[in-house]
């Protein structure tokens, strides 16, 4: 690591509390990176945490990996569509939509050091990455836990993994997105945390019965009961049962990127991931 070109503007405090957290605040650039399933709101809750972030006078930097976005609703300082062209390799190879990813993101994974090194020169606070919307290519091939591991280094980070309120309304969907938010925390190896996205759709009862199946299980086996039959049933009480022994539960915050609502408590989730809970930036 080169220390020199790590160093931040941040002078330390002559009677810091933790001179250890500032030092890791001065060395260290959080990587937080945005991922679901296609269509729960990745692109907008990047934006809208970035406008967050920066009305909190954090620095930010948004970095997009997903070569397929055409008009994201932010503006990237790191592109991946920079150093991959998705739409000429589909017609060079004649590929189809997800076979052009599948290729652009391999492809990009020679571009590592180059885009972290691009993240690196912008000494911000935060990096927000905007993880490709086709979460199952990214996932589960090769070269998105490479893409992960490689953009952050060994700087600190965590995935918001959000959980579309489309489908997390009813018990199954619920269940079956949290077992899908198992499966990529073990692919990528971070700490993970989940967001009820959307949650302006939902009423206040929904989002509260939710946010409790998390918290409580048997609230959650109970719904399940009431909703499922069956094969159903028997294989969600199996699943319900494997996620409580995992004990990886981390409860999921209800938050609306087109309200700007629930930052402040996913902020101070952060810090606790981050920093031991401590604010580092006031």
């Amino acid at each position: 690591m080169q220390i020199e070109n790590r160093a931040r503007k941040t002078n330390l405090p002559k009677n810091s509390k933790r001179v250890v957290g500032h030092i890791i605040m001065v060395l260290s650039m959080f990587f937080i990176f945005v991922v679901g399933t296609a269509g729960s709101g990745k692109s907008l809750l990047t934006a809208s945490l970035e406008k967050w972030l920066v009305g909190s006078d954090l620095s930010v930097t948004v970095a997009n990996i997903d070569p397929g976005v055409e008009s994201p609703p932010y503006t990237s300082d790191v592109d991946i569509r920079e150093y991959v062209d998705y739409g000429e390799i589909m017609n060079q190879f004649g590929l189809g939509p997800n076979g052009a990813l599948v290729a652009s993101l391999d492809m990009a994974v020679g571009n590592i050091n180059d885009l972290r090194e691009e993240i690196l020169e912008t000494e911000s606070d935060y990096v927000l990455v905007d993880c490709p919307g086709q979460m199952e290519l990214f996932a589960y091939r090769n070269s998105g836990p490479l893409m992960v591991s490689g953009l952050r280094g060994n700087d600190p980070a965590i995935s918001l993994y959000l959980l579309d309120s489309n489908i997390a309304r009813t018990p199954t969907g619920y269940l079956s997105s949290m077992l899908l938010g198992v499966s990529i925390n073990i692919r990528f190896g971070l700490p993970q945390q989940a967001l009820l996205s959307k949650s302006d759709i939902l009423t206040e009862d929904e989002v509260e019965r939710i946010v409790q199946w998390g918290e409580e299980t048997y609230l959650l086996e109970e719904a399940l009961d009431q909703s499922a039959s069956g094969l159903s049933r028997e294989y969600s009480k199996s699943i319900l049962e494997m996620l409580s022994n995992l004990d990886t539960a981390t409860g999921t915050i209800p938050v609306s990127a087109k309200e700007m609502m629930g930052f402040d408590i996913l902020y101070g989730e952060l810090q606790r991931v981050f920093s031991g809970g401590d604010n580092l930036y006031e």
